[in-house]
Formats: C-alpha cells, sequence, structure tokens
C-alpha cells in the first residue's frame, strides 16, 4: 500500500462557510497546466479528482469548516452577522496582494500547492479567530497558505514514486487576493454553493521610486 486514501467527503451534500478567493481565468488555466503535469506522474488523470476548473479558488479561512460535524446553517443565524462585519471591516482595510505559489506537496489525501507566507492572509485568520464565537470542534489552525489541486480517485492505483516525484515539479503560480468571497459551500469541495458577500480589496500601494539624477 502507499498510504493514499480518497477523500471521503467528496461529492457529498455538505455545509460550510468559507472565507476564500475565486481564481482568475489564467490563473485557473496555469493550474490546469500543473495538473496535467501531476495527472502523468499519476500515471493517469482517472486516478485522480479534480474539481471543474471554474470552482478552483483558494480558502482563506472556514469559519464554520466542512469537515465539522453540528448544523451550520443554525450556527450561522445566531453568529453570522458577527462574522460578516468582521469580514467586511477586515476587506475596508486590507490592499490586494498578489499570493506566490513555490512549493508543491503531496499529502495522504491531496495535491497541494504551497504559498509564500503573507502577513494579509495571516491577519485575517488572527481577527476571525480573535473576534468571531469558535464553532464546536474549533476551526482548523493552518500554518501555512496552501490551495488544493486533486485528491485520489483511485489512491491504490499511484504509482509507489509518487509523491516523490511531484515534489520535484516547479511550480511558480500567481495567484491575486483582491476579491475575497464568503461563500456558503453546499458540495464538497465547491461542487455546489452561494456566495454570502464578496467585497473588493483597496487597489495596492503604488510603489515610489526615487528620482535619479
Amino acid at each position: 500500500m502507499n498510504g493514499f486514501i480518497r477523500d471521503q467527503y467528496w461529492g457529498q451534500s455538505l455545509i460550510s462557510y468559507t472565507v476564500m478567493q475565486m481564481l482568475e481565468p489564467a490563473t485557473r488555466e496555469a493550474c490546469l497546466d500543473v495538473l496535467r503535469r501531476v495527472s502523468a506522474m499519476a500515471g493517469s488523470a482517472d486516478y485522480l479528482l479534480i474539481a471543474p476548473a471554474e470552482t478552483f479558488h483558494l480558502s482563506l479561512y472556514a469559519i464554520a469548516p466542512v469537515r465539522s460535524d453540528f448544523d451550520k446553517d443554525a450556527w450561522w443565524q445566531i453568529h453570522g452577522e458577527q462574522a460578516l462585519a468582521v469580514f467586511r471591516r477586515w476587506c475596508a482595510a486590507q490592499p490586494a496582494t498578489l499570493l506566490r505559489f513555490r512549493e508543491l506537496r503531496v499529502t495522504q489525501t491531496a495535491v497541494v500547492a504551497v504559498a509564500e507566507p503573507q502577513e494579509v492572509v495571516w491577519s485575517l485568520r488572527r481577527v476571525l479567530r480573535a473576534e468571531v464565537p469558535q464553532p464546536p470542534g474549533g476551526t482548523p489552525n493552518y500554518d501555512m497558505i496552501h490551495m488544493t489541486l486533486a485528491r485520489y480517485a483511485q489512491p491504490e492505483k499511484l504509482p509507489a514514486d509518487f509523491a516523490a516525484r511531484v515534489m520535484t515539479l516547479p511550480l511558480d503560480l500567481k495567484v491575486r487576493l483582491f476579491e475575497p468571497t464568503l461563500m456558503r459551500e453546499t458540495a464538497y469541495p465547491l461542487l455546489g454553493g452561494k456566495p454570502v458577500e464578496t467585497h473588493a480589496l483597496r487597489a495596492p500601494e503604488p510603489i515610489m521610486q526615487e528620482n535619479v539624477t
């Protein structure tokens, strides 16, 4: 056995409330190019679970996580307005930012792209954890910024050296964090859902250059 498993939540009707950034068309195409190389190393695209390109997104913070077993809609009825107020305030204060994904990692259930650390993401996570009541079981305390590219459809058929080979692939994905959405997800992973609110971040500050004489 290679240690990989199929994600038990794939395709299930599950509710979550998550802050995410949907990917722009050019970024989706860049992800698809990476996935073609990952599929080649898997031996077949049929061995992987890949969501429709239009659903590709970067999850920034799970306010009511998909993997927690409680009534998320009931919880949202009580705490949703508070969460939205924090989300709106954060969006109003933040400039748009470019996230750079430089590394591929292979976990037990997925292939993920990992970004360089960015304070803007850490600040969102800090303020939501500090100011919104934690749901039953808490929320994932991620220590990285990552984007899931693929999960496993037939993990038993993946080559024994799949992880080692994938992690040697060069990666240079640029994702603009400019218009985050607080999404009510209804099927995992974002195979169904509807935005609650979307807000544009401020334009980035211009880079000042000294006059050269």
